[in-house]
């Protein structure tokens, strides 16, 4: 296993958990691109925006949201990709993703992700 891919596994089980400790120190430094057309959609620098601005509207926007990829494969050295699906409302989203994480000193250094947000905000009541 790659340290991309420890690191970006040790994210989705940190989020799982609702380990904020962990997620802030994983995600210290981090470059984070959220598809412009999902509801959060922007680039944010460093844990604090990333949890002000995508991590905290989830959690009010789909009750029981996870992010539990099915896979998480490496990318050359320094790269890692996860496929998934967003879940939550019930059951009423299943959204697929795709999340390209970079690891550089010793470090997540960028998040990319790839989703279908028409998908999303139509299964999450988000239009």
């Amino acid at each position: 296993m790659t340290e991309a891919e420890a690191a970006a596994r040790a994210v989705y089980d940190a989020f799982a958990a609702a380990d904020m400790a962990a997620l802030a120190a994983l995600l210290a430094d981090i470059e984070w691109h959220e598809n412009v057309g999902m509801p959060y959609g922007g680039v944010w620098k460093g844990f604090a925006e990333v949890a002000g601005h995508v991590f905290g509207p989830i959690a009010a926007d789909v009750p029981d949201f996870s992010a539990i990829p099915d896979e998480v494969q490496p990318l050359g050295d320094s790269r890692a990709v996860a496929f998934g699906t967003y879940r939550g409302r019930d059951g009423g989203l299943a959204a697929p993703f795709c999340h390209v994480w970079t690891y550089a000193s010793g470090k997540l250094t960028k998040f990319q992700q790839y989703a279908d947000t028409h998908l999303y905000r139509q299964q999450t009541g988000l239009l």
